[in-house]
């Protein structure tokens, strides 16, 4: 029995790495579309695209990682029930109530990694990914103003520096003309200037010293003397729909989703928000383990259906999972259903389904989709006929 746990959660491992793999890489490369005003056409080093979607992977793991889960137990056995190994082994006396243990320990570990993403690796990626891109983009906003050019890089903003620094961001003689209040456009001048980033606001500023400020109120021409002025870049200009500003709840530690739903009104919709992203930290990983469950008698039921078909039913499977796990989500954030109801009634109904599949199987039956697909084919061609 050793030996055959450990070469059915070898065989699991193998496909999980391979599923977990191929998806999160089709999600990047689309994630990288979203993205490609960061990324196309800048000087940046392929060593920094390839870190910024390391620290941005972990937000699609606590999907990704279920669904892999599910698939690698149900393929393993899917083949194995087609190669007819399940027969072999309850014909050698090992009941199905023995092959438990395999696919419980990999969901339990599949359970532990999830909750891990979702409590830490999400926030810490975020927050990195957050800092990375800042930094991008400052250093091509550093590059991007040229001594003696006026650059219009940056969205309502026209800059101009007679002198530049690269290495230390310094800049001398600027002047900047600011659009980005179109009904009170200003000029700006000032004898020096530097550029700064606040990673974690996901900000950056123009830092201006001992300049004035040059603003045309109708009918009349103001004129402000300043020690030092800030002129906030417009990075939502730069990124199109990327928000890097503001935390969304499933970017947030566990300690600042606790801080942030202490600040809330019980009663507002963003403190909905805040509790439902709290149980989905639970709900997610347990998904690991109601699902892997649930592929075993999946997986042993589909014999003679061909493994191209039983993935698609098992893909169809959880997206049934995911399309009610995201309409409760939809409910319980406007409020219609409760929260626990919203996100843990998947889980329980497809451990109800799991434990329906076991029953019949500890019962010495068989569950055999194709014969009762094809007896009911046959019934209905009768009663046509």
């Amino acid at each position: 029995m050793k030996i055959l746990h450990r070469q059915i959660i070898k065989e699991v491992g193998l496909i999980f790495a391979v599923t977990l793999s191929s998806m999160l890489s089709l999600i990047v490369i689309g994630r990288m579309i979203d993205l490609k005003d960061i990324f196309v056409g800048q000087n940046i080093a392929i060593l920094d695209v390839f870190k910024a979607f390391v620290f941005l992977s972990p937000s699609f793991l606590g999907l990704v990682i279920p669904i892999a889960c599910m698939l690698s137990i149900f393929l393993c056995f899917l083949r194995m029930a087609s190669d007819r190994e399940l027969t072999a082994l309850q014909t050698s006396g090992i009941s199905i109530k023995n092959l438990v243990l395999s696919p419980l320990i990999f969901s339990f570990a599949a359970l532990v990694l999830t909750f891990y993403v979702s409590m830490d690796l999400v926030s810490k990626g975020a927050d990195n990914f957050r800092a990375i891109a800042v930094d991008m983009i400052r250093q091509q906003t550093e590059l991007s103003i040229q001594p003696g050019v006026f650059s219009r890089h940056i969205p309502g903003l026209a800059i101009f520096a007679q002198q530049t620094d690269l290495e230390t961001g310094e800049m001398r003689n600027v002047f900047i003309h600011d659009e980005t209040q179109a009904d009170s456009p200003m000029t700006i001048v000032a004898p020096r200037g530097r550029i700064i980033s606040e990673s974690r606001q996901g900000e950056i500023f123009f830092i201006l010293e001992k300049g004035r400020i040059y603003s045309l109120d109708q009918p009349e021409l103001s004129v402000v003397s300043f020690g030092e002025y800030r002129v906030r870049l417009d990075l939502f200009g730069l990124l199109g729909d990327i928000r890097l500003r503001d935390k969304d709840p499933e970017e947030m530690s566990w300690s600042e989703l606790s801080r942030a739903k202490a600040e809330s009104d019980p009663q507002s919709g963003q403190y909905r928000l805040m509790v439902l992203e709290q149980h989905k930290r639970f709900a997610l990983p347990v998904a690991c383990l109601v699902l892997g469950f649930f592929a075993v008698p999946l997986g042993m039921s589909l014999q003679g259906i061909g493994r191209n078909w039983g993935l698609l039913l098992a893909i169809l499977c959880f997206l049934a999972y995911y399309g009610l796990f995201t309409t409760g989500y939809s409910l319980g954030e406007m409020g219609r259903i409760p929260v626990i109801a919203a996100l843990w009634a998947p889980n329980l109904i497809f451990a109800g389904l799991a434990m329906a599949g076991f029953y019949f199987f500890s019962q010495g039956r068989e569950l055999n989709l194709t014969e009762i697909i094809s007896k009911l084919t046959t019934k209905k061609n009768v009663h046509h006929t």
